[in-house]
């Protein structure tokens, strides 16, 4: 493994993405590049109608005013061109099912892929009022990326991987393989001063069995492998540890 590039959509502050830097660090020299503000929700959008600031905030982190998939392709292309890995969060919150087409945590290692590299996107589900433990998602980001490097395919591909609450190290949660649900969030508004407020609870959204959302909300890590088009390489409900 030659370099580990690590990006986010919290932006490069977030504690994720430190916590994520730390675990990375076991296995090769990293590389941050990352937004400079949060861009959660901002999905697969790309700047090319500007040009795109750059800061080092110290040395090997980089803050761009622009997108996870902004941050990808200048470190594949300028900053860190020799990263064979590129891997994304640990997002604040879970990226599950059709969260994925529209995470920037997620097109971040989508955008890996199309250049020919390997990646890895984490996040972490949060049930309601709850919080994340950084020091346990350490722990579990460095035990799945060794997974990762073992059991992705060799074709471009990337895992999506999501932690459930609460997360335990020892022992960890069960790793189970799974599909990626298709069903979509609970559609609810509220209506205030002639505005519509998206009301909808993420935390009972539709699951189907065996899937990534049933899998995560359930305990359980929920780990899918998608290809460069977008293909689910990885059939459901294969439990894997």
């Amino acid at each position: 493994m030659k370099k580990i590039l690590i990006t986010n959509d919290d932006g490069i502050e977030a504690p994720g993405i430190v916590a994520l830097a730390a675990a990375m660090g076991r296995f090769a020299e990293t590389v941050v590049v990352a937004p400079a503000v949060a861009m959660s929700g901002c999905s697969h959008r790309v700047t090319t109608d500007r040009p795109l600031r750059i800061e080092e905030r110290s040395p090997g982190w980089y803050a761009v005013d622009g997108t996870p998939a902004d941050c990808v392709r200048l470190g594949i292309s300028a900053l860190a061109p020799t990263a064979d890995w590129i891997v994304s969060g640990i997002n604040d919150g879970a990226n599950l099912g059709v969260d994925l087409q529209m995470s920037g945590t997620v097109a971040a290692t989508r955008e890996a892929v199309w250049h020919g590299r390997r990646a890895v996107a984490f996040s972490h589900y949060r049930g309601p009022g709850s919080s994340v433990h950084w020091d346990r998602a350490v722990h579990a980001a460095e035990m799945l990326f060794e997974l990762a490097v073992q059991q992705l395919p060799a074709e471009p591909a990337f895992w999506n991987v999501n932690f459930p609450d609460p997360l335990t190290i020892d022992p960890l949660p069960s790793v189970t393989i799974c599909s990626v649900d298709a069903s979509p969030l609970p559609l609810a508004f509220q209506q205030s001063e002639g505005c519509l407020r998206y009301v909808g609870d993420y935390h009972c959204r539709p699951r189907q069995n065996g899937t990534d959302v049933d899998v995560c909300l359930g305990g359980g890590i929920s780990v899918s492998c998608i290809g460069a088009r977008g293909e689910i390489l990885t059939e459901p409900a294969n439990e894997s540890t």
